[in-house]
């Protein structure tokens, strides 16, 4: 019973965000301004969320004889619990913002709702692991990461910046979104900040490659040399060393780029 009560304040919360979103992405599309409004109580509604389940859940008893209680480094989960969701949720509302089919504004905020109650039932789940991440709940910041690299590229090829700006920010949000993925699996060190600004140099080079082609192909190229990477990344800290662990997300990789360059 106390199982179905929290999961019923997690859809309360989804719902709140659902239609503030919803309203977000209608009232940008007349003239008013008052989305600004509602999309900055979006937002504290997600913060508040993962606040108040940091507070309850975070620390357990080392043992059920002793009182002691043992906590979750706040600093160590700050930019994975909150950063992050709020990245992802930021990136849904520009990319709604500079949308003009309200249609499919409603898609990708169900799909987004969908990410973001998974995401809330996992990251409750994972509060019981002190010291690491649930591996399912990784793979939700990974899909996280992924959302939100694909709408931050769409909104920045949207903007009509020169191409060097464009792949200024595009480098700074890939190194961000690269970097929170090494703090999930707590590998941070000089080595992995080299690989990622080496990656993140991968990934703006891919993207220069079709920076001059539609506004659809960029963001889906920039999007999946990131899932590349990504996934690469992910073999290798699940411990797997043979090279036939690798040729998985390669072989998606070259499929998916197929697909996109005949649509």
């Amino acid at each position: 019973m106390k199982n179905k009560v929290e999961v019923k304040k997690e859809i309360v919360y989804l719902l709140l965000v659902i239609l503030l979103t919803v309203y977000f992405a209608y009232s940008t599309h007349t003239p008013n301004s008052i989305y600004i409004l509602s999309g900055a109580l979006g937002n504290i509604l997600i913060l508040t969320w993962f606040t108040t389940a940091f507070v309850r859940y975070s620390g357990r008893k080392i043992s059920q004889y002793s009182e002691v209680i043992q906590r979750i480094s706040l600093k160590e989960r700050f930019f994975t619990y909150f950063i992050l969701p709020l990245l992802f949720y930021n990136s849904l509302l520009a990319y709604v913002y500079f949308n003009t089919s309200f249609t499919m504004d409603l898609v990708l905020i169900a799909i987004s709702s969908i990410l973001l109650f998974i995401l809330f039932l996992n990251v409750k789940s994972s509060f019981k692991k002190v010291y690491s991440i649930e591996v399912h709940t990784r793979a939700v910041f990974d899909f996280l990461c992924i959302a939100s690299m694909y709408m931050f590229l769409s909104v920045i090829v949207r903007l009509g910046l020169s191409m060097w700006l464009s792949l200024l920010i595009i480098g700074i949000s890939a190194l961000i979104f690269l970097w929170s993925d090494i703090k999930i699996h707590r590998k941070e060190s000089i080595s992995a900040l080299i690989v990622s600004i080496v990656s993140t140099a991968f990934i703006v080079f891919i993207t220069a490659l079709f920076f001059n082609t539609n506004i659809f192909i960029v963001p889906a190229i920039g999007t999946l040399a990131f899932y590349l990477i990504l996934s690469l990344w992910n073999v290798r800290f699940s411990g797997k060393l043979k090279f036939t662990d690798y040729l998985p997300p390669f072989i998606y990789t070259i499929l998916a780029l197929i697909l996109i360059l005949n649509l």
